[in-house]
């Protein structure tokens, strides 16, 4: 019976096999997310790509998700991250996404419509083509975790808005970029202005 079962196991296709372990770990992908994002957001608008959540080198598993919220205005924002083949969370260069979200009222939220307005009262002129979501990894940080293994113990980034624009200072134009976070609507200017 056991040489049965074994022969059966080694007539599979290679590929069916290496999905396995995508499998077994998936549960603990969705626990990552949830922790980051909250049940409510992760079961109403994010799902896991498939065709993109692959098996890499030593039996890890890369996992990407999509996030699509109506505030985000068509805009999708990725999710992407790697575990070892025990579970464990593994950050390299491929992470990206992790965001703490400490509220599921998104009633509070920044669209694209409500970016242009805040910039426009802030700009000369406001690019809108150039609007886009993304992560920004600025204050990210895994010193802790590495150490605890505990998620509480990672710093995540944040979702911001970002959209090119000029300002005038003293009568010149400068160019560069507004950063709005997505959640808070708090402002940032990037610009290379020569301030006295």
């Amino acid at each position: 019976m056991n040489t049965f079962l074994l022969g059966l196991i080694l007539l599979l296709p290679p590929t069916l096999l290496a999905q396995k372990p995508a499998d077994s770990q998936r549960h603990q992908a969705d626990a990552v997310v949830t922790f980051f994002l909250g049940r409510e957001i992760f079961q109403r608008h994010v799902k896991l790509s498939a065709k993109e959540t692959k098996q890499t080198a030593a039996n890890s598993t890369f996992f990407k998700y999509y996030f699509r919220h109506p505030k985000f205005s068509g805009e999708t924002f990725e999710i992407a991250f790697t575990l070892d083949s025990t579970g464990q969370f593994i950050h390299n260069k491929d992470t990206r996404g992790l965001v703490s979200i400490e509220s599921p009222n998104d009633s509070t939220w920044i669209s694209a419509q409500q970016v242009i307005a805040i910039c426009r009262d802030q700009a000369r002129r406001i690019y809108k083509r150039s609007l886009r979501l993304v992560w920004d990894s600025t204050q990210v940080s895994y010193d802790t975790f590495n150490l605890t293994h505990n998620y509480h113990d990672i710093v995540p980034g944040k979702i911001i808005w970002t959209v090119d624009g000029e300002v005038l200072f003293r009568g010149d134009r400068y160019r560069g970029t507004f950063d709005i976070d997505l959640f808070t609507g708090r402002v940032t200017r990037r610009f290379a202005i020569p301030w006295d």
